[in-house]
């Protein structure tokens, strides 16, 4: 039977309020699902980041301002 808002069968159209996104991995710094309707991050090792922040954040990258003596 064909769904009353896309009008088809599984899969849903991935506008229709019925799709159901599908989960592609977790993000490994805080563990948001990664969905194939979402945006990611891949780091040069391949890991997949939700947020840019996260992808900072795993690395451990922080923003530093330049001192006298470290010219």
């Amino acid at each position: 039977m064909s769904c009353e808002f896309c009008h088809h069968d599984n899969p849903h159209d991935y506008r229709c309020p019925n799709y159901e996104p599908k989960i592609h991995g977790y993000c490994p710094q805080c563990y948001t699902p990664l969905l194939d309707t979402s945006t990611y991050y891949v780091d040069n090792d391949g890991n997949r980041f939700c947020s840019e922040e996260c992808a900072i954040q795993n690395h451990g990258i922080i923003e530093i301002e330049w001192e006298d003596e470290d010219e």
